[in-house]
C-alpha cells in the first residue's frame, strides 16, 4: 500500500491523494499524534490539513512535530477566514489568520492558505489581489477556497488569467455518496451533479471533506447525522454500499470514500485518522477500484 500523489496549479510539489486532518492532534497526546503522522508519512502521505477555526491545540501539536521531525517532506494546507459571527473575507482577517496560524505552528511560511468560507459580496478580484500580496510577502505559496461554489472558483481564475496574477490552486467542498438534506454547518457546501461535471471537465483539484458523511456509513447515530443524512435516498445508498463492501472485502465507509476517490475528476480526500491503525485503514481505500457501473449503482441503484 503506497500513497499516490498529483500536481496542483501554481505549486511545485506533488500533493498526496490522502490529506491527513489534524483536528484530533493534541500536545496532550503527542506520542499518539507523532505515531499517527509517522505512519502517514511512511506510507507516502505528505499534506496536513489545518484551520484557524479548529483552535490553537492542533497547530501547536503539528508545530511540535515539525520541530522534532523537520518539515522538508511536508506540505502545510491551512485555512482561515471562517466566520465568527460575521463575514470575515477581508484583507485584515486574512492577514490576521495567516499570521496567527504561523505563530501557533512556530513557522513563518505555510504552503497553502485556503479561505474557509466565501463572501459573494466581496469581488473575487479584491480577494485575489490580497492573496497575491501575501504570496509576494513570503507568507504563503498557493491558495484556494473551501466551501466555495464552482462558479466563483471559475470567476476567480478567469480574473487571475486576465490580470496576469496567480489564481486558485485548490477547492475544498464536500463530495460524498450521501447527499446532505441540509448543510452540516452554516456555509458548508456539497457539490451537486452540475458542479461534479465542472470538476470533471476542468480537472480542477477537489479536496473533499467528510467523504464518509460524518460517520453515516459507519452507523454513527447522532442528532447531526440524523438531521443531515437520514432519508430514503441515503439509506438506499448505504444499503448498496454495504452490499459492495462484502464483494470487495472492506468496510461500508471504505466503499463510500472509494466512491468519492473513483469519480472521473481530480479528487483528493481529507481524512482524520487518530491512530496508525486508522491511517492504514484509511489508505487501504486507494486499492479499491470501482467500475463506472458500480459508481452508478451506488448512487442511483441502476
Amino acid at each position: 500500500m503506497q500513497m499516490s500523489s498529483a500536481p496542483l496549479p501554481h505549486f511545485d510539489k506533488p500533493v498526496s491523494r490522502f490529506v491527513i486532518g489534524s483536528m484530533s492532534f493534541s500536545t496532550k497526546e503527542l506520542e499518539r499524534t507523532f505515531a499517527t503522522l509517522d505512519e502517514y508519512i511512511r506510507l507516502g502521505g505528505n499534506t496536513i490539513d489545518m484551520a484557524h477555526v479548529y483552535g490553537p491545540e492542533h497547530h501547536k501539536a503539528v508545530g511540535a512535530y515539525l520541530r522534532e521531525r523537520g518539515r522538508e517532506s511536508l506540505i502545510l494546507f491551512d485555512k482561515g477566514c471562517h466566520p465568527y459571527g460575521r463575514n470575515r473575507v477581508t484583507r485584515e482577517d486574512m492577514e490576521s489568520d495567516i499570521r496567527e496560524n504561523h505563530e501557533r505552528l512556530g513557522v513563518e511560511h505555510t504552503d497553502f492558505f485556503v479561505l474557509h468560507r466565501d463572501d459573494p459580496a466581496v469581488p473575487v478580484g479584491d480577494i485575489l489581489q490580497w492573496l497575491n500580496e501575501f504570496k509576494a510577502a513570503g507568507l504563503i505559496s498557493a491558495f484556494g477556497g473551501s466551501n466555495w461554489h464552482h462558479s466563483r472558483i471559475q470567476e476567480a481564475n478567469d480574473y487571475a488569467q486576465a490580470h496576469g496574477i496567480q489564481g486558485f490552486s485548490a477547492s475544498s467542498p464536500n463530495l460524498a455518496l450521501a447527499t446532505p438534506i441540509e448543510p452540516m454547518w452554516g456555509g458548508a457546501y456539497s457539490v451537486d451533479r452540475e458542479a461534479r461535471g465542472w470538476y470533471e471537465q476542468t480537472g480542477f483539484p477537489l479536496f473533499s471533506w467528510s467523504s464518509g458523511a460524518n460517520g453515516f456509513f459507519a452507523g454513527v447515530e447522532s442528532d447531526d447525522v440524523r438531521r443531515v443524512y437520514h432519508n430514503d435516498q441515503n439509506f438506499g445508498r448505504k444499503a448498496r454500499a454495504e452490499e459492495l463492501a462484502k464483494k470487495h472485502g472492506c468496510s461500508t465507509t471504505q466503499i463510500a470514500v472509494a466512491w468519492t476517490l473513483n469519480q472521473p475528476a481530480n479528487v483528493f480526500a481529507i481524512v482524520g485518522p487518530r491512530t496508525p491503525e486508522e491511517v492504514r485503514e484509511s489508505l487501504a481505500v486507494l486499492e479499491i477500484k470501482l467500475t463506472p457501473d458500480e459508481l452508478r449503482y451506488l448512487e442511483d441503484g441502476e
